[in-house]
C-alpha cells in the first residue's frame, strides 16, 4: 500500500496529484509545482528503503549525478528533497507521451528507418552520459519515452540515468545481488561483475533487436531461465525474423549482443554513427557536448518523488510479430509513464 495519497504536499510546493506506478526502488507520481503551476514528475524512495542513511544517501547522489548534464533526449532532473518521514524524493520533467514498451504492445515492429531514428536518439542520450561517467545499467523500453511534437518526428526522453546504479546494493564489491532486467542485461552484469558503459550498448542493441522484430534476443518462462540464455545462447540474426533489415543492420545488432564487451561498439559515439545511415534523414543527432549545470541541483527540505526505476524482470512471453510500413506510425495513445 502506498505512503502517499492524492493531494498531499511535498516539501510545501509538490502537491501530489495521482500515482503513475512503482518499481523496486521507489514510488512515482504526477505532481504540481504549486508555486509555479507548473506539472512535473516525482519519485519518493520506498520507505524500507529510506530507512538506511547509506541508501538514502545514494540516491539523492546518484540523482545529482543525473543532474550534472542537460541533454534534449534524457528527462531533467530539477529538485531533489526529503520528506517529513525521512524518503528522499526527486523531481523531474514530467513526459506527456508513452512508454517504448507500451508502442511496441501497441504497434507491434517499426519499420527500420524508424527504429533507426528511436535508437538514435538513444545512444546520443547515452554518449553525453558515458562522457561524464555516467552509465545507466537499467536501460529498456519501459525507461524511454516517445513524445511527437510533430507526427513523424518522435523525440525520446531517457529516464532515470545515474539514478538505477546503487541503489539497491548491486555492486559485486559489496555482495550485493544482481540488479537489471534480465532481457536486456549484458553477461557481465548478469554474472554479477561489475560493468561499463558497454553494458548500455548491450541493452541498446536488445532494444533494437525488439524494435525491429518485436521479439526480445533472449527469453525464458522466468529470470533464471532468460539469465540462462544470455549467458549462454546465440542470438538469432533479426533478419530472419524481419526480411526488410538489410545485412550492415543485421551485423550491427547482432555485434552489440556480443557476449564479450569487447566484441561490441567501442562507445556510443560509434554505435550512433554506424546506425545513422539507416535513419530517415541519413544524418543523426547531434553528438555535441551536453551542457552541465554549474551547481548542484538544490536541496529542498520537507515531507516527501518522478517516475520510479523498476529492476524487476520482465517476463512476459515475446510479443506477436506484426511489421509495419516503414514509415510514419499513427499518433501515440496520451498516455504518461506506464510503469515507474
Amino acid at each position: 500500500m502506498s505512503t502517499w495519497s492524492p493531494e498531499d504536499i511535498l516539501a510545501g510546493k509538490y502537491r501530489l496529484v495521482r500515482k503513475l506506478g512503482a518499481g523496486a526502488a521507489a514510488e512515482a507520481w504526477e505532481a504540481e509545482n504549486v508555486l509555479l503551476e507548473r506539472r512535473v514528475a516525482v519519485k519518493i524512495l520506498h520507505p524500507h528503503l529510506a530507512t538506511d542513511a547509506k541508501t538514502r544517501s545514494r540516491f539523492l547522489a546518484e540523482a545529482r549525478a543525473s543532474a550534472r548534464f542537460s541533454h534534449p533526449n534524457v528527462v531533467t532532473v530539477f529538485d531533489i528533497g526529503v520528506a517529513e518521514q525521512g524518503a528522499p524524493f526527486i523531481v523531474m520533467e514530467l513526459c506527456d507521451g508513452e512508454t517504448l514498451s507500451t508502442v511496441i504492445d501497441h504497434r507491434g515492429a517499426m519499420g527500420v528507418s524508424y527504429a533507426a531514428d528511436v535508437m538514435a536518439q538513444v545512444l546520443a542520450a547515452l554518449h553525453a552520459a558515458h562522457e561524464i561517467g555516467i552509465v545507466h545499467r537499467d536501460l529498456k523500453p519501459d525507461n524511454i519515452m516517445l513524445v511527437h511534437p510533430r507526427p513523424d518526428e518522435p523525440l525520446v526522453k531517457v529516464l532515470d540515468f545515474g539514478i538505477a546504479q546503487g541503489i539497491l546494493g548491486d555492486s559485486p564489491e559489496e555482495g550485493g545481488f544482481v540488479f537489471g532486467t534480465p532481457e536486456y542485461m549484458p553477461p557481465e552484469q548478469a554474472r554479477g561483475e561489475t560493468v561499463d558503459a558497454r553494458a548500455d550498448l548491450y541493452a541498446a542493441g536488445a532494444m533494437l533487436y525488439e524494435l525491429l522484430t518485436c521479439e526480445v534476443p533472449f527469453h525464458g518462462d522466468d529470470a533464471t531461465e532468460t539469465l540462462a540464455r544470455v549467458l549462454t545462447s546465440t542470438p538469432t540474426p533479426p533478419s530472419t525474423k524481419n526480411w526488410a533489415i538489410p545485412p550492415a543492420l543485421d551485423a550491427l545488432v547482432l555485434s552489440a549482443l556480443s557476449k564479450d564487451p569487447d566484441g561490441r561498439p567501442a562507445t556510443a559515439g560509434d554505435f550512433l554513427a554506424a546506425l545513422v545511415p539507416f535513419t530517415s534523414s541519413g544524418r543523426g543527432p547531434s553528438l555535441s557536448p551536453s551542457a552541465e549545470s554549474e551547481a548542484p541541483v538544490p536541496l529542498v527540505a520537507g515531507r516527501g518523488g518522478p517516475p520510479a526505476s523498476s529492476a524487476q524482470p520482465v517476463t512476459a512471453p515475446p510479443r506477436k510479430l506484426e511489421l509495419v510500413a516503414d514509415t510514419v506510425p499513427p499518433p501515440p495513445h496520451p498516455l504518461l509513464h506506464r510503469k515507474a
